[in-house]
């Protein structure tokens, strides 16, 4: 056995190992992109240098076998420093999207390749799971979104961009026609309590959510009807029915409502503030007036802390138009899943969600040969007309679109260490 030391920790290894291998049985985690088992070191990533007393420069702990004695640092910051530079030199070169131009647009950042992979292999359930995941209600957006993910499709610059928000209404419709409509597992009651003060697209989002951290919800809605917004403002677009539908959805999940029950500052809010262990204001642009209830506002609604989306009032959040117009649904959707998330950390003691911008590979516009060559594996059809995938649509011609999908995301995005 050889007995060396690495951060001044002894550790007793056989003849002939490397030193990676030696750093990974004392639980460290030099960053290697080879050391796999029965592979021969690759030494050009320069990720897992150390430095070793005596030797003349840093050294790859892959390729460098263990020798008696030996000390050797592999958390310094000299070491991490070169490790970096490496890392960005190999990533100069990085050929790929992390996520793919659709879903880094899309406002409520929903694995749009995925949804399209299970559609086109005929895997509805699984798509509308992978949708609503971030989107509660995927029917109501299929017909009200102005489809921002698309303008930024990159089979667009060959010809037209996937159907994207007409593939997910019809997932949507088919889901809700279905005898057992897509229900998500929820845990155990947690035995606290959410008021939401407003019923459309972000009160109901928060509501879905919440629900599946296992609070209970009660929802409050000053007109008669839930929907906020969407029914006054997309008359045209979305047949009530629809609305109704995705509502009671989120109802079914077991959550409470109270219609017709106006949330002023004052009195009804410090009831409220008493009664629940939390609550989220998610009014929309209704005039009210917060401040009256010992928060603060600004020009544009009520003030949140960017981090937490808690106001000034500790235990009362806010979101959505409350705290500041937004034109677009999915805009006031993905805000309804941020504050639930919020809500659910305060409820636990933990610390507000960690929203640090993560490493993200980006290609650049693709040139025309490029651009055949990375359509090469999708199906060569065009666009198929959006009146086809509305109403009756059938399971073919929904696929046939799905199949036009470039998968322009990185499929080994679970396990990527710059992402984790």
């Amino acid at each position: 056995m050889v007995q060396l030391w690495i951060d001044n920790v002894s550790v007793n290894v056989e003849e002939g190992v490397s030193v990676l291998d030696a750093a990974r049985r004392l639980g460290l985690d030099v960053p290697a992109m080879c050391g796999l088992a029965d592979h021969a070191a690759n030494t050009s990533c320069m990720c897992c240098l150390v430095k070793v007393e005596g030797a003349a420069g840093f050294v790859p702990s892959c390729a460098t076998k263990v020798r008696e004695g030996m000390r050797v640092e592999s958390e310094s910051r000299e070491v991490h420093a070169l490790r970096q530079t490496g890392i960005e030199l190999l990533l100069a070169d990085h050929a790929g999207d992390c996520h793919a131009p659709c879903q880094n647009t899309c406002p409520a950042k929903m694995d749009i390749p995925n949804m399209l992979r299970l559609v086109a292999d005929g895997e509805y359930r699984a798509a509308l799971a992978t949708v609503k995941r971030e989107i509660a209600l995927p029917a109501i957006l299929g017909r009200v979104c102005p489809e921002v993910c698309e303008q930024a499709c990159r089979r667009g610059q060959h010809d037209s961009p996937a159907a994207i928000c007409k593939i997910k209404r019809f997932v949507a419709d088919r889901d809700l026609n279905s005898p057992e409509p897509y229900r998500p597992d929820l845990p155990p009651d947690s035995g606290q309590r959410v008021a939401i003060v407003g019923a459309g697209p972000t009160g109901l989002t928060a509501a879905y959510h919440l629900r599946q951290y296992g609070h209970q919800c009660m929802l409050f809605e000053a007109e008669q009807d839930l929907g906020g917004r969407l029914r006054s403002e997309f008359t045209r677009e979305l047949p009530p029915s629809v609305l109704q539908a995705e509502a009671n959805a989120v109802l079914s999940l077991g959550v409470d409502c109270r219609l017709g029950e106006a949330i002023e500052a004052g009195e009804a809010l410090d009831t409220l503030a008493q009664d629940f262990d939390a609550v989220l204001l998610a009014s929309g642009r209704t005039g009210h007036d917060w401040s009256a209830g010992s928060i603060e506002t600004t020009k544009s609604g009520v003030r949140v802390d960017a981090a937490s989306r808690m106001t000034s009032r500790g235990g009362v959040f806010a979101a959505g138009n409350a705290v500041r117009p937004y034109k677009l649904v999915v805009q006031s959707v993905a805000e309804g899943k941020l504050a639930a998330e919020c809500i659910d950390n305060w409820l636990k003691g933990a610390a507000p969600p960690d929203r640090r911008k993560a490493f993200e590979s980006r290609l650049a516009r693709l040139t025309n040969q490029e651009l055949c060559d990375f359509c090469d594996g999708a199906a060569p059809t065009p666009r198929l007309d959006g009146n086809v995938l509305e109403g009756e649509a059938s399971d073919e011609a929904a696929q046939q679109e799905a199949q036009r999908c470039l998968e322009c995301d990185c499929r080994a995005l679970a396990n990527c260490l710059l992402h984790h």
